[in-house]
């Protein structure tokens, strides 16, 4: 692993407690594997290999229906764990990981992971951390999916966007991910149809613009407030939001077909 790796690695909640040259002991005994876009990491069902970390690219984990719909559990960008819950509970994996784009990922194994945290348990609190931050985000995904229409649940990812939230996506708050509506759509349990309408709707509303493949919020206070609520589109799209005076985010939307 080079400099920057390294300390991309040592940024991880699990290792910001360890001492540097315990990490760095650790890195010697980690293999760089690549994965093209689409290419798959693991299956649900297969064996831990042990805590995933990337370096460059981005990963989503994802669970499948029978008939293939995706729902997309979390996507993480490069400095993010994955894969953590086989490595606690010595079960399978509970769902499939994919690359979203040309990445770079090192597994930590569970033995030497554990070891670890034994010797040094201040790292610990790290680990709970980050294992509550996720159970909460979780909470919000079935929250959403239970009670939220779907133009809530696109206008409550829009709102997380731009405030750099990690509900669904974990990566830096300064990146500029792409999405295809496709790719929306796993995110918020819905289909690229119905996502469209959604974004539709929230710019009549006056709280996004489209233009050029990318989404511009105007008043991310006026989406935020809206979004818990159904009844409160009918009373927004009947004023028009205001647009704020310092646009928040933007979120580009391509027109690719996102790979498998």
């Amino acid at each position: 692993m080079d400099f920057d790796d390294l300390e991309l690695l040592r940024q991880i909640p699990y290792l910001r407690s360890v001492p540097a040259a315990a990490v760095q002991a650790l890195a010697t005994n980690l293999r760089e594997r690549r994965y093209g876009a689409g290419d798959a990491i693991f299956r649900k069902g297969d064996s831990s290999e042990g805590l995933g970390v990337v370096l460059r690219g981005r990963v989503r984990t994802v669970t499948t229906s029978p008939e293939g719909r995706e729902q997309v559990l979390k996507v993480f960008g490069p400095g993010r764990t994955f894969a953590d819950i086989a490595v606690f509970d010595d079960g399978p994996q509970p769902a499939d990981a994919f690359a979203v784009s040309e990445s770079t990922v090192v597994f930590v194994q569970s033995g030497d992971l554990l070891e670890l945290l034994k010797r040094h348990p201040e790292a610990a609190i790290g680990t709970i951390r980050l294992f509550a931050s996720r159970l909460r985000a979780y909470k919000q995904m079935v929250e959403d999916l239970s009670l939220r229409t779907v133009v809530a649940r696109v206008a409550r990812l829009l709102v997380d966007r731009a405030r750099g939230a990690q509900t669904l996506v974990e990566e830096s708050a300064d990146s500029s991910p792409e999405f295809t509506q496709e790719e929306i759509a796993a995110l918020v349990g819905s289909v690229r149809e119905v996502v469209q309408r959604a974004l539709k709707t929230l710019e009549h509303a006056g709280f996004i613009q489209m233009a050029r493949g990318r989404i511009r919020i105007i008043d991310v206070e006026a989406l935020d407030g809206w979004s818990d609520s159904e009844s409160s589109l009918f009373r927004s799209v009947s004023r028009q939001a205001a647009p704020s005076s310092h646009p928040v985010g933007n979120l580009a939307v391509t027109q690719r077909t996102p790979g498998r």
